[in-house]
């Protein structure tokens, strides 16, 4: 029943190889269900989640029309429907940081604290079924402690950054660059204020790989190979 959580820098294909790994292990893919999961726990409409997640994009028309979309589409499927399911959810930011450590958080309907703790509760949820990869969310953190669950780190240069949010987002070189550095901060933030931990700290993962070097395709099969080997050195 491996665990797998996947963190990297913004731009570093945590979304792509998270993809590839729960593909190649037969594993369940877990990404924006955490953040709705943690909107139904506080008790809040996905829709004020979304809001919050909007204003991290410096490009807000842009992304504003795409989630309009998502929304749209959930309506038809259904009230109950996960509201992410479905083609171009790939698409989406991985990592919505920047309203949980803005100043403005205090003032929101949605206490930071409130969803960090929500966000928590969902993680620790997913890891006892086991069977899943885990993408962003300070997972690593969250399950620092937890016996049998690995924990990937993702590092790239700028240049392979800005290419994969280009291709992901469909931004131009200049926006993906904006895009990239503007998160990162926010992400690092994020790790500091809620984990007192720095981000790509090494010490906090099994291992860490720069997407600059190798290919997201290789990175896949060095986590599937390294999750074997660690998953068979825990005790039953």
């Amino acid at each position: 029943m491996p665990v797998i959580t996947i963190n990297g820098v913004i731009g570093s294909g945590t979304l792509e190889i998270g993809h590839l790994v729960a593909q190649n292990m037969g594993l369940n893919y877990v990404d924006r269900y955490i953040f709705s999961e943690a909107a139904r726990l506080v008790g809040s409409p996905i829709s004020r989640l979304i809001e919050k997640e909007q204003r991290v994009v410096p490009f807000r028309e842009k992304v504003a029309r795409f989630m309009q979309t998502v929304l749209e589409r959930s309506a038809v499927a259904g009230a109950g429907a996960e509201p992410y399911f479905g083609r171009g959810i790939e698409m989406l930011p991985a990592e919505a940081y920047t309203e949980l450590v803005s100043d403005a958080a205090s003032s929101s309907n949605v206490h930071d604290r409130a969803f960090i703790e929500a966000t928590t509760s969902v993680i620790k949820e997913l890891a006892a079924g086991g069977d899943v990869v885990i993408i962003g969310r300070g997972s690593n953190m969250i399950l620092a402690d937890a016996p049998g669950v690995i924990h990937v780190g993702l590092l790239a240069p700028m240049d392979v950054r800005i290419d994969t949010m280009a291709k992901r987002e469909l931004f131009s070189p200049e926006e993906a660059r904006s895009y990239s550095e503007e998160l990162e901060n926010a992400r690092v933030t994020f790790y500091r204020k809620f984990f007192r931990a720095e981000a790509n700290d090494p010490t906090k993962f099994h291992l860490m790989l720069n997407i600059g070097r190798i290919s997201q395709s290789t990175a896949a099969e060095i986590i599937a190979h390294a999750t074997e080997d660690i998953a068979a050195a825990v005790p039953a």
